[in-house]
């Protein structure tokens, strides 16, 4: 790997590192790696007016996304009776359905899931310039 790339690899590795931290701040204890890099994933497609399923962003790690996910996740949803037994939901995020095809349940941020974004995206640019 050459010196400009290793620099580059180095700058992103320290963007996630700050926003995963800042994201800790917001999120409780319990929250695992596997469904903060879920929340960021699902937030930056919402952001960037592609919103994603739960499966397209599964699908895009792999094998590193925990097979626990698919139950834990519902921690970012605001819906009624999605609430883990060991986690209140928080409600950042919300289900939208595609309206041509009802099986689709894209994943958008609440008013709340941009608050906490605005928050994570604005230290992360303070973390930038120090």
């Amino acid at each position: 790997m050459n010196h400009l790339k290793l620099m580059n690899s180095l700058r992103e590795l320290k963007d996630w590192s700050g926003f995963l931290i800042r994201l800790a701040e917001h999120a409780p204890e319990r929250l695992t790696l596997s469904q903060s890099v879920f929340f960021l994933e699902a937030a930056i497609a919402d952001l960037s007016g592609r919103p994603a399923t739960f499966t397209e962003i599964k699908e895009k790690h792999g094998g590193v996304m925990s097979r626990s996910l698919h139950t834990t996740y519902k921690v970012f949803l605001g819906e009624e009776g999605r609430e883990s037994k060991r986690q209140q939901a928080l409600g950042w995020l919300m289900r939208e359905t595609d309206p041509s095809d009802n099986r689709r349940k894209y994943l958008r941020l609440t008013v709340t899931g941009r608050r906490v974004m605005e928050d994570i995206l604005t230290s992360g640019e303070a973390l930038l310039e120090a």
